[in-house]
């Protein structure tokens, strides 16, 4: 499995990925904005070719959000979604970041339960974030220092 930083090549086949898993997916077009941008982090986990599994963050002066965490459901449950939000969180520190925020869906028990082993904590909830599913988003709050 190989890890690696999006870039303009990658962001047809990062957009399917995110559409197979997420409500919220972004669009190719919303992706390479991402990619281009030094503000955002965009990763990629690859197996036999093709990406299986993506993430994101966007940063600011001491935070970051983490925009998604998307592992294709044939492949969850290997640690591609651990090691990809361990990049993020390396990267947050590198940058200075005193906090990560994300939102994950309150019916994304797995999800919840992945982010609470890296020190995430629920800190509110968001009513009706994920308008497709009709999920609330649970606001998970990790502090690095």
């Amino acid at each position: 499995m190989d890890f690696f930083k999006i870039t303009a090549e990658h962001c047809a086949a990062a957009a399917k990925t995110e559409a197979a898993c997420l409500d919220t997916a972004w669009s190719e077009s919303q992706i390479s904005e991402a990619a281009e941008n030094e503000a955002y982090l965009y990763l990629a986990a690859v197996e036999n070719g093709f990406i299986c599994g993506v993430a994101s963050a966007v940063f600011s002066i001491d935070s970051a959000f983490i925009v998604n965490v998307a592992v294709l459901p044939e492949l969850r449950r290997r640690g591609i979604a651990l090691k990809l939000l361990r990049l993020l969180e390396e990267e947050a520190l590198k940058r200075g970041c005193i906090k990560i925020v994300l939102e994950a869906a309150s019916r994304n028990a797995a999800a919840i339960a992945l982010y609470e082993r890296r020190g995430f904590k629920r800190t509110g909830m968001r009513k009706g974030l994920f308008p497709k599913s009709g999920d609330d988003g649970v606001v998970m709050v990790k502090e690095l220092v």
